[in-house]
Parts: C-alpha cells; sequence; structure tokens
C-alpha cells in the first residue's frame, strides 16, 4: 500500500467504504490534523484501516487509510468536536468522540476481532500499486446468491456462464476457462472434469469467504502463471484476540422458491492471543427450475461444503497455519451438457508459514505447502441418448459412464523487501497438475461394452516460476514492475493409436515464458487518480486443448466433437490498461479502458478428414489450432453516490469487442454490452435496507459464424432486494429476483446440445432467509 497523501488517502477510503464519497475538507486558515495509530489487540500495526471523521449530523469531515506502520493522517479539519472511526475487515468498528484544536488532535485506536466479514475487490491493474475498488462481498449474502460466480455477474467486466443451477464458470472481458488463473487461499486450482460442469470457484461456498479479487488484466503475476486475468478467493479468518480464549458463531438459512432451493449454513470460529479455528458448513440443494417462459429446465443438485483451519503464532511474530476443505456434489443436471454429473469430490489441504520480522529491511516471509483433489463422474443416465429410439443409429439407448479426476499439488514462497517508499518481492511457486478421464459407453439393456477411449490420458503438466516485483512510491506517483518467467514440462500416457496417427507433435512439450507488466498511478488532481498499466502474461494450451481424442470443447458450444494438437504455442496476451478513479463531491467514479492482442490464439478450424467417434454426435469434427490474433477493445465505468444518509445510487456499463484475424470475424463467445442501475434506501447504520437493482444486456449480434455461434436477444430484468436487522446478531432477508418473468439468456451460456436452445435463466423466484450470528 502507498504511503497516502492527503488527497490519495480521502480517495483510497472512498473506495475502500463501497464508494461511498466523502466530502473533502476545505483548506482554511485554522484547521488541524488528526493523525494517530492503529493496532490489533497485540500491539501490532494494521494498515488498511479506513478512517472517517464526521460531524453529529452525519456530515463527513475528513477520511484517510493507514498505512503498513498503522499511521493515518487527516488533514484541513476545522476545530470541533467530531465522531472518529477506525474500520478494517475482519475487526470490530473502533469509534471515539474527539476534539480538534488548532494544532489538531491525535488518536491511538485498538480494534478488536469482529464476528464475520468479507469484501470484494475488483481492480484493472497491479495489486498494490493502482487504486482498488472494494466492494462489500455481504451484498453476496445479502442477495442470497446459490453460487459464487453467479455472483460475480454484479461487477463490472465480470460474468458468468451457465451450463446448470450451479457451478456456473467466470468470465473476464471476454476470457474465460483457463484464460483466467483461479486461487482460492493462495493455492492454484483447475476444473476438475473435462466437459468443464465446473470451475475453480465451483468448491467454494459463497459462505466462507474473507475476501475475493478480480484482477482483470495480465497484472496479478505474483499470484501465479497464465494468468490473463486472475481471481482469487480467500476464506474467512478470524483475527487474534486479546485475553481469554473468545468462540463467535453464526447460523442461517435461505429458501428460493424458483427451483426449491435450500441453503443452510453455519460456522464457528475462536481465537486468543497465540491461537485460532475456524469451522464452517454449507449445504444447497436445489431442483427443477423454469424460466421466464413457464418451461422447466433440468436443475437438480446437492452439495455440501465443510471447511476448517487451525493456526498458532509460535512466537510474536511468527504464524503456522493449516487449513482444509471437503466438498460433495452429488446428481447435478446439465442440460447445457451432452453428460450430467454423477458427483464431485474436493479434497484440499494447505500449510502455511509467516514470519513478519520487526524491523530490517525485510517485511515478511512466507511459505505455503498444499494439495487440491477432485474427483468427478458422468452419465448419461436422463440424457435422449440412454433411450431407445426406433430409427435412430444406433437405436438401442447407450449408457456412458465417464470418471475422472483432477490433482493440483504445489508450493510457494516470497520474500517482501523494503519499509520506505521503495519496497520489493520476490518468489517462487510450482505446481503439478495430474489430469485423468476414461470414457466408457455400453449398451444400455444388457450393459455390453461397445468401446473404451481415454480422454484425459494420464496427462501431467508442471510449472515452476519466478518473479521479482518493485513497487515505488514518491509523492503524487505510485509505480509498480513485475517480471515473471515459467518452466513448464507437459506430457501424457497411453494415448489411442488414432490420436497417435493424427495428432501433430510430440506429446511431451516444454516451454518457458516470460511475463512482465508495470503500472503507474498518479494524482493528477485533487481526489482524482490516473492508473496506467501496460502487461503480457502467456498461457500454456491446456490438457484438452493439447491431448482431447474427439471429445467435445470446453469453450465452444456446438455438440461436435474436437482433436487436439500437443504442439500448439501458449498464448501470448498483450494488454494495456488507462483508468480514471474520481471523487468530485460525494461520487465516485471509475472508468478503466483496456485494449488487448493475443498472439497465437487458440481456437478451432474444421476437419472434414477426420471420421467422428460417437454415432451420435455432428458429422464435423474440429480440430484445435491457432495461428492468427484476437484483438479485444473495450471499457467499463461505474459510478455511486449517496443521496443523503439513507439513500445510495449506483450505474454501471462495460462493453467488449473483438475480432479473431484468423477467420476474419468477430471472436466466439463475447458478451453483449450490459448496463446496471441500482437504488439502495437504507438506515444510517444500515441495519435496515431496500435495493432495486436493473439490468439490460443488449443483443448480441457480432457472432462467429465459423463457428456456429448464433444471436442473441437484448433483455431487461429486474431484481428487489431487502433487509433487517431484527435484534442483536439476527438478520432477516427477502427479495424477488426477474420482477417481471422475463425469458432471458446470457450470450455466453451453453446450448442444450439435444434440443439446439442456449439454457435460459431462472424466471421469478422469491426468497427469504434469516441468520443468526454470535
Amino acid at each position: 500500500m502507498r504511503a497516502p497523501s492527503s488527497s490519495r488517502a480521502r480517495l483510497r477510503a472512498v473506495l475502500l467504504a463501497a464508494g461511498l464519497a466523502a466530502a473533502p475538507a476545505a483548506a482554511r486558515a485554522q484547521t488541524g490534523d488528526v493523525t494517530g495509530t492503529v493496532v490489533d489487540a497485540q500491539g501490532l500495526a494494521l494498515p488498511g484501516v479506513v478512517i472517517e471523521i464526521g460531524t453529529g449530523d452525519g456530515a463527513r469531515a475528513g477520511s484517510g487509510v493507514t498505512d503498513r506502520t498503522g499511521s493515518f493522517q487527516v488533514t484541513d479539519i476545522e476545530p470541533g468536536a467530531y465522531r472518529l472511526t477506525a474500520d478494517l475487515v475482519g475487526f470490530e468498528t473502533w469509534e471515539a468522540t474527539i476534539d480538534v484544536g488548532p494544532d489538531g488532535a491525535e488518536v491511538a485506536a485498538v480494534l478488536a476481532i469482529r464476528q464475520f466479514a468479507q469484501e470484494l475487490t475488483v481492480t484493472g491493474m497491479m495489486p498494490g500499486v493502482a487504486t482498488e475498488q472494494v466492494v462489500p462481498a455481504r451484498r453476496i449474502e445479502q442477495r442470497v446468491a446459490q453460487d459464487l460466480a453467479l455472483s460475480l455477474r454484479d461487477q463490472t467486466g465480470v460474468t458468468a456462464l451457465r451450463r446448470g443451477a450451479v457451478n456456473l464458470d467466470p468470465a473476464v472481458r471476454g476470457l474465460y476457462a483457463e484464460q483466467i488463473g483461479v486461487f482460492v487461499d493462495g493455492t492454484r486450482t483447475f476444473a476438475a472434469g473435462p466437459a468443464r460442469m465446473d470451475s475453480g470457484l465451483s468448491h467454494v461456498s459463497p459462505h466462507a469467504l474473507q475476501s475475493i479479487r478480480v484482477v482483470r488484466g495480465p497484472y496479478a503475476l505474483t499470484w501465479g502463471a497464465g494468468t490473463l486475468s486472475a481471481i482469487r478467493a480467500d476464506t474467512f479468518r478470524p483475527a487474534f484476540a486479546e485475553g481469554d480464549f473468545r468462540v463467535n458463531g453464526r447460523a442461517g438459512y435461505n429458501h428460493g422458491s424458483n427451483g426449491g432451493a435450500n441453503d443452510g449454513y453455519a460456522g464457528l470460529w475462536g481465537s486468543n492471543g497465540g491461537l485460532r479455528f475456524t469451522f464452517q458448513h454449507n449445504t444447497r440443494t436445489g431442483g427443477d427450475y423454469t424460466d421466464g417462459n413457464r418451461d422447466a429446465v433440468p436443475g437438480g443438485y446437492e452439495s455440501f461444503d465443510t471447511r476448517w483451519s487451525l493456526g498458532g503464532r509460535l512466537n510474536e511474530r511468527t504464524l503456522l497455519e493449516y487449513s482444509g476443505g471437503y466438498q460433495a456434489q452429488n446428481d447435478l443436471d446439465y442440460p447445457g451438457r451432452i453428460l450430467d454429473a454423477t458427483y464431485f469430490q474436493t479434497r484440499s489441504h494447505a500449510v502455511d508459514l509467516v514470519h513478519t520480522p520487526a524491523a530490517g529491511p525485510v517485511r515478511e516471509v512466507a511459505a505455503k505447502a498444499y494439495r487440491n483433489a477432485k474427483d468427478h463422474r458422468m452419465n448419461n443416465d436422463a440424457k435422449p441418448t440412454a433411450m431407445d429410439m426406433p430409427g435412430r443409429r444406433p437405436p438401442f439407448g447407450l449408457a456412458v459412464d465417464l470418471p475422472a479426476s483432477s490433482d493440483t499439488t504445489g508450493g510457494r514462497f516470497h520474500v517482501d523487501l523494503g519499509r520506505g517508499d521503495l519496497r520489493s518481492k520476490v518468489g517462487a511457486d510450482v505446481y503439478r497438475l495430474a489430469q485423468t478421464a476414461e470414457r466408457t459407453i455400453s449398451r444400455r439393456s444388457d450393459g455390453r461394452v461397445l468401446f473404451s477411449d481415454v480422454v484425459w490420458p494420464d496427462a501431467r503438466v508442471t510449472n515452476t516460476g519466478a518473479y521479482g516485483q518493485v513497487l515505488y512510491n514518491r509523492g503524487r506517483a505510485a509505480l509498480g514492475g513485475t517480471v515473471r518467467v515459467d518452466h513448464e514440462r507437459a506430457g501424457a500416457g497411453a494415448v489411442s493409436p488414432f490420436f497417435a496417427e493424427h495428432a501433430a507433435g510430440d506429446l511431451s512439450q516444454r516451454n518457458t515464458n516470460v511475463s512482465a507488466a508495470a503500472s503507474l498511478g498518479l494524482d493528477v488532481w485533487a481526489n482524482t487518480v490516473l492508473n496506467l498499466g501496460v502487461g503480457r502474461a502467456v498461457r500454456n494450451p491446456s490438457v484438452l486443448e493439447r491431448y482431447s481424442d474427439r471429445f467435445p470443447a470446453v469453450k465452444f458450444q456446438t455438440a461436435a466433437e474436437f482433436m487436439g494438437d500437443p504442439g500448439l504455442a501458449p498464448e501470448k496476451s498483450r494488454e494495456l490498461n488507462v483508468g480514471l478513479v474520481s471523487v468530485l463531491g460525494r461520487t465516485v467514479t471509475e472508468l478503466d479502458v483496456f485494449y488487448r492482442v493475443i498472439d497465437d490464439y487458440i481456437t478451432v478450424a474444421p476437419d472434414p478428414g477426420v471420421p467422428k467417434r460417437l454415432p451420435l454426435s455432428p458429422p464435423l469434427v474440429f480440430r484445435y489450432t491457432q495461428g492468427g490474433e484476437a484483438r479485444f477493445v473495450g471499457f467499463d465505468v461505474r459510478t455511486e453516490t449517496p443521496l443523503g444518509r439513507w439513500f445510495d445510487v449506483h450505474a454501471s456499463l462495460s462493453f467488449v469487442r473483438a475480432e479473431d484475424t484468423f477467420f476474419d470475424e468477430p471472436l466466439f463467445g463475447i458478451p453483449a454490452l450490459e448496463e446496471r442501475y441500482g437504488f439502495r434506501a437504507h438506515t444510517p447504520d444500515g441495519g435496515r435496507w431496500m435495493e432495486l437493482v436493473v439490468t439490460r444486456q443488449h443483443g448480441q449480434d457480432r457472432v462467429a459464424t465459423a463457428r456456429f455461434e448464433v444471436p442473441t436477444d437484448g433483455w431487461t430484468t429486474a431484481d428487489l432486494h431487502a433487509g433487517v436487522a431484527v435484534s442483536d446478531g439476527l438478520t432477516i432477508r427477502a427479495g424477488v429476483r426477474n420482477l417481471a418473468d422475463v425469458y432471458y439468456v446470457n450470450h455466453l451460456n451453453s446450448f442444450n446440445p439435444f434440443t439446439g436452445m442456449r439454457i435460459a435463466e431462472v424466471g421469478r423466484s422469491t426468497y427469504v432467509g434469516a441468520e443468526y450470528g454470535f
């Protein structure tokens, strides 16, 4: 975090407070400065604490944010009595009355542990350099989202494609699947199935979050390899508490009418000065839902998520912590896939060691070791292929069984250096991804095996990377640069004779990639920051792109078969960003414009010379290929302002346009222009609130006809959400999604391979929920 100047501190604090603008204090002859420090119960400095100074009638006089030493300064405050609040995610809000004289005032705040807190950060630039916009992730809880990726649709530049009721797949400005690096608690995670019935975020409960960060662009190079954009989810950890061991908890339940969605969750956590623990569980179930035409859409699922952690301080400045998780998902309907999911089983384990020296050039030394193991099985029991159909070839019903596993083992290490204007970070990370899947097709009536084939041929990918980052803060400017080098080895076990004959390139591949990014944040005038970013990130082809043996594609929505190419080159993304974050009066506006070019963009082309594998597949087989460029241009703009103490309004607009030079046509899978407007009424303390959100997605007629993409009509929906804090610890929520019961589809949603229709979104649905925390 930059040591804030007065204008930057005000702007940073505003953004960290979910877009509520602070009125800047006018420079007057008799004003004073409010300075102070903020620490936790152990006396350790707390950076990033939002400081607000206000009058008795609710008007803001100034604001700031603590630096890495826990210090803050708010300038130009007129003499008088004020209310000062200090707020940080994970801690109770600290409040005090202060008297400001001509010489100012000094404050010493100690923050205590908070029961439960969440946040959501969306940034277009390099983490640690550019100003970040933080939106409270409690809105995920307030809007009762059954799926984490679905909740990201509320953020500018981010959407999610639907293949079923849950486990939606996030997309960021025209990038999705493996083009987006996904990290959970700092560990690299990949989809469990070759048909991409899930994403890396699918196996994290929305109720387990402490923070989720979305980086729109190639700037998260310290997180891991191949991040053309990145999403990082961190699960809840309580702060260390002073004195006796303190235990907190919460429990809640939500119900949605459309599809009979049930969502029950509970958590227990505690800490003292040297030990902390968490235990959280979430059960989610649902059935078939109806769309806006009142047509039924298969949507059954069961999901059981449990996460835990145990950490202890080995000494005052050294933390050792173990965290783990287990998720079982059963009987998931996927109308957007040829098969349904029998189950997902996900097991995760991680050990962290963090040391923060009290003095010297080293600020932090951290290491992590982890393993994410995912088992997955698919079937066609409820699909038309399971039925006897005279006249079809074959006329008898088939039984498809497809077990798969996707296991990631890895580790990471970094050292943070510097304590003044110049800081640096060096680190390394490694992961080994093992993916296997085999498909067996039998005659359903008698179980006779017709054939078996390999989907993921015992594939192994090992990536080893190292990086260095420098951050420099001086006056009105903050400059950062990162260089990353990765070496990857990819290989496969036994492949079919057909693949060995028709695939180009050796099965074993090695690539060394260099990625780099730079970002500049500049205070151009009072309460306005200009951000400039340029970056290059390199993504290696996925296992499916390399080794697919006439298997459906993840990205392209036709039900055809696709052939992999082990010799594919890495995709190379170059991106330029220009952003502006401004506070005018009490209005916050964020604008980010980007231009991206991806060289060696991996696409698909028909290959009439390759015979299809399955008799029920479309006749034309596609092959993964590359050779052209993908060119993107777009922007996101968002503004939010409070209307007095009781009302807020916000609006956003997202646009992406992209071209595929290989086919000389629009790029496949580009989201349509989207507008969002919101009006929120609330009491000053936030205990009672109501919000109306209107979303309009324009029609998308710029489609990739060479890949059989079809246009999508535009639509407008309205959602109403409300909540009330009934008593200390008890909250009631209710709302109606899709008020007008509109039939609509997101342009990125998958097609039903048997009807040829895109999977529709949920029609009108009311929900109610309650939560009690202690």
